[in-house]
């Protein structure tokens, strides 16, 4: 029962095939290799974002971090588009590490969104040090051996991926709400409005395939 619960949360994300799918204890990630990676580069650096900047009035990256943020983009883009128009074949170790470096660039931007303090005068930059952009990268790289090499049981490994897929919803429809004053309604609504939108995906992608 458990194993349908992240199976069905990961169809409103993934199309979830098996062939571009990563295992861990002998079972099928509830998604493929890229949003595995993907997922894993968004908690990496929203983690690091919300120990070492939350109590801190923080907006997007300057122009300059910004440029070299969508460059670490460019190479899941190049590759998916290659994948799907059959120009080339990829692998799954290429599809985590790309999705991964796709992944680390989208904190840097919402986050600081999310805390809603972005517009404020007196914000700093999320990157100021090299430090902000190496630790969520080691971070990720150590989460992707793991995860690639299957270390670890597969009901830890999928219910992880599903917990930051959820999570990661949450604090987009938060956004919705940056005008409540108050943080328990905001995220309580926020928790409810990700997991019905998540849902109605899964669903709607359920009917589409059937």
């Amino acid at each position: 029962m458990l194993h349908e619960f992240l199976h069905f949360f990961g169809r409103a994300i993934c199309h979830q095939l098996e062939e571009r799918s990563l295992l861990a204890s002998g079972e099928v990630l509830s998604v493929c290799a890229r949003d595995t990676g993907i997922y894993i580069g968004i908690f990496s650096s929203l983690i690091y974002l919300h120990i070492s900047k939350r109590k801190t009035n923080i907006t997007i990256p300057t122009v300059k971090w910004s440029f070299f943020l969508l460059l670490l983009m460019v190479p899941m883009i190049i590759d998916g588009l290659g994948s799907y128009t059959h120009l080339f074949e990829s692998s799954n170790m290429r599809r985590l590490i790309t999705g991964t470096g796709f992944g680390l660039v989208l904190p840097y931007f919402l986050y600081p969104l999310a805390l809603g303090k972005a517009l404020e005068k007196k914000a700093q930059p999320v990157i100021s040090k090299s430090a902000d952009l190496l630790n969520p990268f080691l971070i990720s790289s150590s989460l992707g051996g793991v995860v690639y090499w299957g270390k670890l049981p597969y009901i830890v490994i999928d219910g992880f991926i599903i917990l930051v897929i959820l999570g990661w919803a949450s604090l987009l429809v938060s956004l919705l709400f940056f005008k409540m004053r108050q943080p328990l309604f905001k995220w309580m609504f926020s928790i409810v409005g990700s997991l019905v939108f998540l849902s109605f995906l899964s669903i709607l992608h359920n009917i589409i395939i059937s």
